[in-house]
Formats: C-alpha cells, sequence, structure tokens
C-alpha cells in the first residue's frame, strides 16, 4: 500500500537540517554571515563541495519554498526524494 502524497509546504529550519542530513548535506554554524548558517556537501563522485547559505533566525522559523527549492537544486536532491 502507498502511503499519502505529501505536497511541499514550508518546513521548520530544525526539521530542513535533518532531513538534509539524510544525503549527506552537513551544517557548519560558524562559518555564515550573521544570522547565515552553511549547508556543506561533498559530491561522492566529484569529490566537489557545494555550498549553500540559509538564513537561521530561530531553529523553529520555517524556511520558504524558494530558498528550500533552491537549496534541493543546489545540492542535486530530487524534490521527490527529499518529501519521501
Amino acid at each position: 500500500m502507498v502511503g499519502p502524497k505529501v505536497q511541499p509546504h514550508p518546513i521548520a529550519y530544525r526539521e530542513l537540517r535533518s532531513r538534509l542530513a539524510i544525503f549527506g548535506v552537513v551544517e557548519i554554524k560558524g562559518r555564515g554571515k550573521g544570522s547565515e548558517r552553511l549547508f556543506v556537501r561533498t559530491d561522492p563522485v566529484t569529490g566537489q563541495h557545494r555550498s549553500y547559505p540559509i538564513k537561521c533566525h530561530s531553529e523553529g522559523d520555517d524556511v520558504g519554498m524558494g530558498t528550500l527549492c533552491a537549496c534541493l537544486r543546489r545540492f542535486g536532491i530530487s524534490p521527490h526524494e527529499f518529501w519521501l
């Protein structure tokens, strides 16, 4: 039986961090400017580092859909895989 389809929606920063960790993306708190935190993923094939800064004013604040979609594109994560 297939579960219900999850629609993409804004999610809390802490949930984004835990979901990205599944795909090998780690957060580096001290590297962003101001309230930004830097997420980094090393490509397993090429060994290149890809990074993306995300603003975090509070762990419970929602990350908007535009930022979320750009982050997934940057790291090469399929939205379908992310929302499973």
